[in-house]
């Protein structure tokens, strides 16, 4: 991996964190405060957790994105934040002290973190793109184009996305009823649309999945 290479390079320590489908980190101040976290592979969903059980998807994080909080200024904060692996993950923490030490020596290292940057804020477009729908079922068709962009596997005239999103997910993602994501998802697959099982998801027809 380019980044473990990297860090070995200027001698920043580092340490990686294995996450399987469904496992969750907890991302509080003190670690936006101390870490960087960057995620090296695999696919998250950053969950904004309040107290009162709501739950929403503020980022759809993948390779090269920081994981960043978006915190209130006030001291009565009534939420925390989850990052929950959609796949298998892999993230790195460096501290950031020596991080920022380090960077700031050579003009390499300072293009390097621009750049992820720049592909961090590409990501928030990711989720503009899917709320800005009102309609449940416009928010899934533009997630299923979104993931299809940026995991798809073509076969033959297939895509496949090669992992499993349950309703709960995609509920959480488009913030959307869970009853009404089943309803949906059954209504594409039954105009043979989609088929999706517990290990990935298959669209047959990218074009009328974007005009259905």
């Amino acid at each position: 991996m380019i980044w473990l290479e990297y860090l070995e390079n200027v001698n920043i320590s580092f340490n990686i964190e294995i996450l399987q489908p469904n496992d969750s980190m907890i991302i509080t101040n003190f670690l936006q405060d101390t870490q960087v976290v960057i995620i090296l592979d695999g696919f998250v969903q950053l969950l904004k957790i309040f107290t009162n059980g709501e739950t929403i998807c503020t980022q759809l994080l993948k390779a090269n994105h920081i994981i960043q909080l978006n915190n209130s200024k006030s001291k009565l904060i009534n939420y925390h934040y989850k990052a929950n692996a959609i796949t298998r993950t892999a993230l790195i923490s460096i501290p950031l002290k020596e991080f920022t030490k380090k960077i700031s020596r050579t003009q390499r290292s300072i293009e390097k973190f621009k750049q992820l940057y720049k592909n961090d804020n590409a990501n928030h477009d990711i989720m503009t793109d899917i709320l800005c729908h009102r309609n449940t079922k416009k928010r899934i068709i533009q997630l299923l184009l979104i993931l299809a962009k940026e995991f798809g596997q073509r076969r033959q005239t297939n895509i496949i996305i090669p992992f499993y999103l349950s309703h709960s997910t995609l509920s959480t993602i488009t913030g959307s009823n869970r009853v009404n994501i089943t309803r949906i998802m059954n209504k594409l697959k039954s105009k043979n649309i989609i088929s999706y099982d517990n290990q990935q998801l298959i669209i047959y027809n990218i074009l009328k999945l974007s005009q259905s």
